[in-house]
């Protein structure tokens, strides 16, 4: 399994780097990034888009930031052409700094503060997804303050669920996202009546993972009937945002979307529909991009079961820990020798610190180095300083090029941070 990154003379590599050369220089756990990657997701999905819609109806492809907020991965996406989707004023602030026009910069969030609201609206950001109804008094109270007028977009739930796994379904009823059809309808009777928002249309994001093209199709054509009964009662309906939730591999095996099916869903039932069309996609366009090099700190055997203890753990990489999810883990060296059956475990003092259990891997010891696949979305910005870790390095290869886009962290960089109080001393 590569996802891009390919085994060179027995040595696995990021485009032309082999890991051997990132661990010599970087050490270890060290999170690594290849461009080419990034740049051929982007590609293959506007390429769809771009063949199945006319020139002037492309979507606004905002990348969901969320999944990599690295700010040299956000100028990456940013050259690619990219807009961004934030949900907070440090995501904001990141995709300003990284070069987004703020006029093409999605607001959501479940939970939006008055400091993000006064953040994106200072920003003239393109619209606020709207996920409750106080948030649109609030939003209109802080434009008015300000004297600005606001777009304004109202989550859907439509209570159709999708997703790989349970904690990552967003469209249920019983979720935390978005508002019900007569909220909405609600919501935009309350717009009409505030002075500075102006309600545009709908979000729909429904869940990540999601393979099967025709699950697309049919939830969009339940947002296109409630959009014609929206028309139908009086309410502009210009903007479309139909969120993301595109699947990456992790084992390797899995199903991928049919991007010619899926774009041409939306060219069959949204694009009818004469809207501006917004499109939020993340894990896609960075998830299969990344990967953590790791090294072998001891290798035991305890009760029958053989155990590889390397240097990363829950605190650089939660997802095995939160969902039970499956990451590869592969050898970066050694990767023809007898196959061995590991638990591959983290450090860390806590009994869900696994990133494997009862793994057929080649045979192993310590001081070897180990790939752990699919990192480059909810990785890193997720990881924690549990156990007082260091956060790793974040290392970009663009072909024979590498420069570190984050460095390591230091004891000092996490601990000169805290103070003890006078009264303590």
């Amino acid at each position: 399994m590569s996802h891009g990154f390919q085994e060179i003379n027995g040595i696995m590599h990021v485009d032309d780097v082999p890991l051997t050369r990132i661990a010599e220089e970087f050490g270890s756990p060290a999170y690594v990034y290849s461009a080419n990657v990034i740049r051929a997701q982007y590609e293959a999905l506007s390429g769809a888009m771009k063949a199945a819609l006319p020139a002037d109806s492309q979507p606004l492809l905002c990348y969901a930031c969320k999944a990599n907020s690295n700010i040299a991965i956000l100028k990456l996406l940013q050259s690619l052409g990219s807009s961004i989707e934030v949900v907070s004023k440090g995501e904001l602030l990141r995709a300003l700094k990284a070069g987004f026009n703020p006029e093409k910069i999605v607001f959501e969030g479940v939970g939006k503060t008055r400091e993000d609201i006064e953040a994106g609206i200072d920003a003239n950001v393109h619209q606020f997804n709207i996920e409750s109804l106080g948030e649109l008094d609030l939003i209109n109270e802080i434009a008015a303050a300000k004297s600005k007028n606001v777009n304004v977009m109202f989550r859907l739930n439509p209570d159709v669920g999708g997703g790989a796994y349970a904690k990552i379904t967003t469209g249920q009823k019983g979720d935390k996202f978005g508002l019900s059809p007569d909220k909405i309808l609600e919501g935009y009777e309350q717009a009409a009546a505030l002075s500075h928002v102006s309600a545009l249309g709908i979000f729909i994001h429904i869940g990540s993972q999601i393979s099967d093209a025709q699950y697309f199709h049919d939830v969009f054509s339940k947002l296109a009937d409630f959009v014609r009964d929206l028309r139908a009662q009086g309410h502009d309906v210009s903007r479309l945002d139909i969120g993301g939730g595109f699947p990456i591999q992790y084992k390797g095996d899995e199903d991928l979307l049919d991007l010619e099916t899926y774009a041409n869903a939306v060219r069959d039932v949204i694009y009818p529909l004469g809207v501006e069309i917004i499109m939020e996609p993340g894990r896609y366009l960075v998830g299969n991009a990344g990967i953590i090099l790791s090294e072998v700190l001891y290798v035991k055997e305890s009760h029958g079961e053989n155990f590889l203890v390397i240097d990363s753990s829950m605190s650089e990489l939660m997802r095995p820990a939160m969902y039970g999810a499956w990451h590869t883990i592969e050898p970066v060296q050694n990767r023809d020798a007898a196959q061995t059956q590991y638990t591959v475990v983290g450090p860390v003092c806590e009994s869900s610190d696994i990133f494997a259990k009862n793994r057929e891997m080649p045979a192993m010891k310590t001081g070897d180095l180990v790939v752990i696949y699919s990192t480059g979305a909810y990785g890193f910005c997720m990881a924690s300083n549990y156990n007082t870790r260091l956060r790793p390095p974040e290392i970009l290869v663009d072909g024979d090029e590498v420069a570190v886009i984050r460095p390591r962290e230091t004891y000092e960089d996490i601990i000169d941070i805290e103070s003890i109080p006078g009264w303590l001393k």
